[in-house]
Order: structure tokens, then sequence, then C-alpha cells
């Protein structure tokens, strides 16, 4: 492997994993915290008196989501800005583009001969892209990613994003198998 390829391999892994544990980690976050405003009522009933990052609290309410808050401010303060649909596309490309690594690193791992220079480029675009189209099926089949209410599954998406990326020749081989089969059955 080239230095060249080396290099622009580490910084799509390095981006990509920066990326995709900022989405998924923002998504899971804005569900713990809506969990809590849901329970608010009996949180607040809840004293506890203490201090948290320099913050006097009262209230089990105010501790919890405070505590959640800071966490995900402190470690990625750029997602506070973006909303959940956002962290969604971002967590589905990056982990798109993960797979997508992974599957390069296999090529090069089991063939004796080299990867053309255009695919440390073009694999990673295409797992990008391929995260953006599960995402689009996530809303289209909802029986494979979707909670009771209508939300997506955050770790169904990434892990299947993740997967797709792998072996993403078979996943557009099928995917168009599966297009064509509708189209005809129609």
């Amino acid at each position: 492997m080239k230095l060249v390829a080396a290099i622009v391999m580490a910084i799509w892994l390095l981006g990509g994993l920066y990326v995709g544990v900022a989405g998924i980690t923002k998504v899971s976050s804005d569900e713990v915290l809506e969990s809590i405003v849901q329970d608010r009522d009996k949180l607040v009933k809840d004293t506890v008196n203490t201090t948290w990052n320099g913050q006097h609290v009262t209230t089990l309410y105010d501790l919890k989501y405070l505590r959640e808050y800071t966490t995900l401010n402190s470690l990625f303060p750029w997602t506070q800005a973006i909303p959940k649909f956002t962290a969604y596309l971002i967590t589905a490309m990056a982990f798109g583009l993960l797979g997508s690594l992974i599957g390069l690193i296999r090529d090069v791992a089991l063939t004796a001969g080299a990867v053309p220079d255009a695919k440390w480029f073009s694999k990673p675009l295409l797992g990008l892209l391929t995260g953006l189209v599960v995402l689009g099926l996530s809303y289209l089949l909802p029986t494979v990613l979707i909670k009771g209410n209508n939300e997506i599954r955050p770790l169904t998406l990434m892990f299947l994003c993740l997967f797709c990326g792998i072996f993403a020749d078979k996943f557009y081989h099928s995917l168009a198998s599966s297009f064509d089969k509708l189209i005809k059955n129609k």
C-alpha cells in the first residue's frame, strides 16, 4: 500500500469514527433527554440538593437532565446545534463510510493484487452514499428499522449501514434485483 493511500485511509477512518460516534451519541442522548422530560413530573418531586459541574441542582430532574446534556456537550459540542434528522444522516453516512473502509481493508488483506488508486477515494465515497441510501430505505421499509412509535432504531441503523458499506457491491446488486422484481410485478 502506498504512503498516500495509507494517509487517505487514515483520514477517512478517523473522520468517519469521529463523526459516526458523535452522531450516534447525539441520537442516543436525545432519546435519554426525551425520556427524562417524559418523567419530569415524577423526577421534580425528588430533591437532591447537590452540585454538578459547578451548578447547584435541587431536583433529580435537573440533575439527570444536566448530567446528560453536559456529557454530550463536553464530548461533541457541535452536535447541540444539529437536529435529530441530521444526526441520523451523519451517523448513517459515517458508518457506511466505515463499512466501506473495512471492505477495502478486507480486499487488501485477502487478495495478493494491489488495489487501484481510484478505489482509495471511490470506495469510501460509495460507503458514504450507501449510508444515505440505507437511511432512505429505513423510511421506506418501516418493519426493518422502526420502533413502535415510528422512530428509527439508531443502533440498528448504525450497524446496517456498516454492513452495507462492507458489502456495498452485494447490497446494490440485491437492491437493483429487488427493484426489478417490484417493477415487473406492477
